[in-house]
C-alpha cells in the first residue's frame, strides 16, 4: 500500500472515486488546487470551512487516515424460476405466475416473513432479458393480493416469453396471522387449517402440501396441461 506522501504528485481528480468526495475536484480545480500534495498542505479549518465534512475527509484522506473497512454483508437470494415449454403469453403467462408466487412463499427459507420487494424477470423468446422491480405498498404474504400487483407488470412484457423468474430482493416483518374482529367458524378452521400445512412441510419439506394448477388446458400435451403448485390459503 502507497504511504500518503507517495501520492501527493497525483491529481486531486482521485477524489472523484470516493461518493463522499466526488465533487470536490472541480471545485479544487478553480482554486488552483491541482494536486494531493497541494490539497494536503492547505490548514485543515480551511476546507471545513469551505468544504464541510468533505473537505474535512479529503484532508484525512491525503494524510492517510480513512475510515475503518465495513465489509458488505451478502445478500440473501431467494428465488423461483419456471421454463415455460411454448412462448408464453397472456392467460398462461397469468398461471406461470401464480404458480412462481405460490413457491416462493412456500420455500423454507422464507421463515414466515412477509416479502417487501421482488424483482420479476423473464428471457424472451425472441432474444434478451426483461426485469421489472416491484417494492410493494406494505410488505406481503397474501398470494393473491402479490398476484394482483405483479400481473399489472407482467402486462408490460414487450414479448412472448419463454421463461420466468420471481426473486425476493427485500423482505418485511414476520407475518403474524391477526385475529379477526369477528371471529366465525370459517376463520378458525382456515387458521388451523393454515396450521397443519405449515407442520406437514416442517415434517415432509416444502411438497409436503401440493394442489394441481391448470396451466395450459388446452396443450395436446398431457405433461402441459398441468403442474403441481404449494397449496396456500
Amino acid at each position: 500500500m502507497a504511504r500518503a506522501d507517495e501520492l501527493h504528485a497525483d491529481p486531486v481528480a482521485l477524489l472523484r472515486f470516493r461518493a463522499d468526495t466526488a465533487e470536490l475536484p472541480e471545485a479544487l480545480d478553480r482554486l488552483g488546487v491541482r494536486t494531493l500534495g497541494e490539497l494536503a498542505a492547505l490548514p485543515r479549518a480551511a476546507l471545513a470551512d469551505r468544504f464541510g465534512p468533505s473537505g474535512l475527509l479529503a484532508h484525512d484522506l491525503v494524510h492517510g487516515r480513512d475510515t475503518p473497512l465495513r465489509p458488505r454483508r451478502p445478500g440473501e437470494l431467494l428465488e423461483e424460476s419456471l421454463e415455460l415449454e411454448e412462448s408464453a403469453s397472456g392467460e398462461q403467462l397469468g398461471r406461470a405466475l401464480e404458480l412462481l408466487v405460490d413457491r416462493l412463499l412456500a420455500r423454507r427459507e422464507r421463515d414466515g416473513r412477509t416479502l417487501r420487494a421482488v424483482v420479476l424477470g423473464a428471457t424472451l423468446v425472441e432474444g434478451g432479458t426483461w426485469r421489472e422491480r416491484v417494492v410493494f405498498r406494505e410488505p406481503l404474504a397474501d398470494p393473491a393480493r402479490m398476484r394482483l400487483v405483479l400481473a399489472q407488470r407482467l402486462a408490460q412484457l414487450p414479448a412472448p416469453a419463454e421463461a420466468l423468474r420471481l426473486a425476493v430482493e427485500r423482505f418485511g416483518p414476520p407475518h403474524h396471522g391477526g385475529r379477526a374482529l369477528f371471529d366465525d367458524g370459517t376463520a378458525q378452521r382456515r387458521a388451523r387449517l393454515r396450521e397443519a400445512i405449515r407442520q406437514v412441510r416442517a415434517v415432509a419439506g416444502p411438497e409436503g402440501a401440493l394442489r394441481v394448477l391448470a396451466v395450459d388446458p388446452d396443450s395436446r400435451v398431457p405433461e402441459r396441461r398441468a403442474v403441481l403448485a404449494p397449496f396456500e390459503l
